[in-house]
């Protein structure tokens, strides 16, 4: 049997040419650039500890019998 992969000519077009991609300067932005990532980090927690605190009030209202 023949190997037919070896006669089809493969051809792979970057279309990231057609994009230029932006240049930031740092010094000119208006936050730190990890600001972003320590803002979700510090929504993240509190996320967690409202759901916590949500949960173990929940879990603690009503009488249990002793």
């Amino acid at each position: 049997m023949e190997n037919f992969t070896s006669t089809v000519p493969y051809e792979w077009e970057y279309y990231y040419d057609y994009l230029d991609p932006v240049i930031v300067d740092e010094s000119k932005l208006k936050y730190n650039k990890y600001s972003i990532v320590i803002i979700f980090w510090i929504v993240l927690v509190a996320f967690v500890g409202f759901l916590f605190l949500t949960l173990n009030l929940m879990s603690s209202s009503g009488s249990l019998p002793r």
